[in-house]
């Protein structure tokens, strides 16, 4: 299966938020923080996973929606879109990132991304929209070094 990421454009808005609701994700793709989205897509043109990336603060990113389309691709796919994201997010200058999730997400932790604990969760995380809309909701915090340990 041909797949292409690329970043997202204004044109993809509609199709973003009926793939994100499709999974559940009940928010704006463009809100009040401005967030960068990649997307994927397979030989037919259709959207198949979206994930964006927030700064919340000097060289701190927030991953979120990250999304694929289950019924068309899988748990392999899932995994290379993630290290794709993260490589998104190391270009755009990002040196550590964090993501929001429900539950015991255990294919994060195989790719880097290790659990914050609530009083370490850094402030302007805690201060920005998505995590005051989504912590109830994904209350756990996971955090990924993307910087190389010299």
């Amino acid at each position: 299966m041909g797949v292409i990421v690329r970043k997202a454009e204004s044109e993809d808005t509609l199709r973003l938020q009926r793939l994100l609701a499709k999974a559940g994700v009940m928010e704006q793709v463009y809100d009040e923080e401005p967030t960068e989205f990649i997307v994927a897509e397979n030989e037919q043109n259709e959207l198949i996973g979206t994930a964006g990336i927030t700064e919340i603060g000097k060289g701190e990113g927030l991953l979120r929606s990250l999304v694929i389309d289950s019924e068309k691709t899988g748990a392999v796919f899932l995994m290379e879109f993630l290290e794709t994201a993260t490589a998104f997010a190391k270009k755009k200058g990002f040196g550590s990132l964090y993501i929001l999730t429900s539950g015991k997400q255990s294919f994060l932790g195989q790719m880097g991304f290790s659990p914050v604990a609530p009083d370490h969760i850094p402030k302007n995380l805690k201060q920005s929209a998505h995590y005051r809309k989504n912590a109830v909701r994904s209350p756990q915090v996971m955090h990924m070094s993307l910087t190389v340990n010299k």
